[in-house]
């Protein structure tokens, strides 16, 4: 019988749990069952087109059934979805769908005009697959394949180590890469979480904040057994946490954890994780494996807080996730306390350092939550390391927790620094990629005797916690001195002027490097050059303050709500005159 990894979670999940909702999306629910059964039609179809095992497929969808659907369908068929940024343009369309030799290609009507674009310049895609796209020349109609397809198709074998999913980087240092994921490595990936905070068990603290939380949502003498010294004790017992380790590691892809799963599964909302990014396509993987898990996906492409809260208040998550900049927006919204918030119990965080200041608001804005924050890169599968906030009393900046992975900082020469000091971050690890599609040079650059150097700059505290510093490409060398953009844009963010900033190193004939400011105000709000540079004073060495200042209507964001600091280094990183300067 040929095993193909993500057709058995499927399966598992109807067979145990057939009408559990896997999937919220404004007010469309849907079931395991359903899910499976349309996904397999669209296997049908595709395997009759051609599409089988290896090749890969396009795939170009906003949050929405769709895109689970046609992962499902090509991973059914042992076939490797290549999930695409839907803000591409047709230039950058063409170069990811040529990259991978892309054979088809599903998309929605709302991208249909930059993929037309493409076109022309996409020799190796076969087939088009369009959801409401009947203007679209010789595009198959994505509803009319499913209707006219059975739920029999060749099962395409997967293992382990196969790869589940193409996910291509940010490009932020060039152009995009390829990375290659396996089934095994998001395995891996959970149970090196699993094994982290198993092991801390012992060591956990019930601090006020956590203790009023918890005499909210559960009785009084289940928080005094939490509190107890000798559970404490017990859960500290190696002999312990390692059995717990070991049926955590059998539960993950059992019936048994859906049959669990089906009692009580947990809601868990992250509207601002598109799904071509890999911190958001792991839920892909593991929600089927897992089988405890109904996602919740507000409608629409664009974040809203209002219409997030207003799902919020309406689906009652138990989880919500959302990207720094996300969360931003959200507690700074001007009617949050109409909506019922309540039910959150964790607000997660990641793809980006959360600091300090915006978690205070996250606080302040969902009582009684406990802040979950991951770290990582999409060559980790993603996560390398997670850190949880009981309380604003337990806060610290630019720290992303303990990792859950073997994990150095080394210095130029590949030698350990010592705690304290600054090195780049280095990963060993079962989750660790395959490797870049393609491309074996750059893989043999990013993985070195097992090791992936991560190109961040980080340290390792006192506590021995992980603390990001900066992108090594990064940081800008000015007189000698080392200046980390982060931490200027933090300073210059608690101006209450400024909504947005980018801090950029310029060429300077004296220094090498000079910094500048990139600032985006907020509305109505009017401020010069001389003022962002005056409100540096006395919050930070000389050398580190902005030597120009330019405001701009806004600044250029990725999906996941980061800063696109090599295009604004494109636009405005050449040298001005001093007349220019705040210009």
């Amino acid at each position: 019988m040929i095993w193909n990894f993500m057709e058995d979670a499927l399966q598992r999940c109807v067979r145990h749990n057939p009408q559990g909702v896997f999937l919220v999306y404004g007010d469309q629910r849907v079931t395991w069952q359903a899910l499976n059964e349309r996904a397999s039609r669209l296997a049908s179809a595709l395997a009759a087109l051609g599409v089988g095992p290896g090749d890969r497929v396009v795939l170009m969808f906003h949050n929405c059934p769709a895109f689970f659907e046609a992962n499902y369908a090509v991973q059914k068929l042992g076939a490797i979805p290549v999930p695409m940024n839907y803000r591409f343009t047709a230039r950058e369309i063409a170069y990811q769908a040529n990259h991978c030799q892309a054979k088809a290609f599903l998309f929605e009507r709302l991208w249909m005009e930059a993929v037309a674009g493409a076109r022309d310049q996409m020799p190796t895609v076969t087939h088009y697959v369009g959801l409401d796209t009947p203007e679209f020349p010789d595009a198959l109609e994505y509803e009319a394949l499913m209707t006219r397809s059975g739920v029999g198709f060749p099962v395409g074998p997967t293992h382990l180590e196969d790869t589940c999913v193409l996910c291509y980087t940010g490009g932020t240092t060039g152009l995009p890469k390829g990375v290659m994921l396996t089934y095994g490595n998001h395995v891996r990936m959970v149970q090196s979480i699993v094994r982290t905070v198993v092991t801390q068990l012992g060591h956990f603290q019930v601090t006020p904040d956590l203790e009023a939380m918890l005499r909210h949502r559960l009785p009084g003498p289940a928080v005094s057994l939490i509190q107890s010294r000798a559970v404490r004790y017990v859960l500290g017992r190696r002999w312990l946490q390692q059995g717990i380790i070991r049926l955590a590691d059998r539960l993950i892809g059992s019936a048994l954890a859906v049959r669990l799963g089906a009692r009580q599964p947990i809601k868990a909302m992250m509207p601002s994780f598109p799904m071509f990014h890999d911190a958001a396509y792991q839920l892909a993987v593991l929600a089927p494996l897992l089988g405890n898990m109904t996602l919740v996906m507000p409608r629409g492409v664009s974040f809203d807080p209002e219409a997030v809260l207003k799902l919020v208040e309406q689906e009652r998550p138990l989880l919500l996730g959302n990207v720094p900049t996300a969360w931003r927006m959200l507690v700074d919204y001007a009617g949050i306390e109409r909506f019922d918030r309540s039910s959150v119990l964790a607000c997660a965080t990641g793809a980006g350092v959360c600091p300090a200041a915006l978690k205070r608001k996250i606080f302040a804005a969902f009582p009684g939550v406990v802040i979950a924050d991951g770290f990582g890169q999409t060559e980790m599968t993603p996560v390398t390391s997670f850190r949880f906030d009981f309380s604003p009393a337990t806060l610290k900046d630019h720290c992303v927790g303990k990792p859950v992975v073997e994990t150095r900082i080394v210095d130029e020469q590949d030698r350990d620094v010592k705690r304290g000091e600054i090195g780049e971050i280095i990963y060993r690890s079962g989750s660790v990629m395959k490797g870049y599609f393609n491309e074996p040079d750059k893989t043999a650059e990013t993985v070195r005797d097992g090791w992936l150097y991560s190109g961040d700059l980080g340290y390792f505290d006192s506590d021995g916690d992980l603390r990001i510093v900066e992108r090594k490409k990064e940081c800008i060398s000015s007189g000698g001195e080392k200046i980390f953009p982060h931490e200027v844009e933090e300073i210059l963010l608690d101006h209450p002027d400024i909504q947005q900033v980018c801090v950029i190193g310029v060429p300077d004939e004296k220094w090498g490097q000079s910094v500048r400011a990139v600032v985006v105000l907020k509305p109505g709000a009017q401020l010069t050059a001389e003022a962002v540079m005056a409100h540096c004073e006395g919050r930070m060495a000389g050398y580190k303050k902005p030597r120009s200042v330019i405001f701009v209507p806004s600044l250029p964001i990725s999906p996941v709500g980061k800063v696109q600091r090599r295009e604004v280094k494109e636009s405005f990183g050449s040298v001005l005159t001093n007349a220019a300067a705040g210009a």
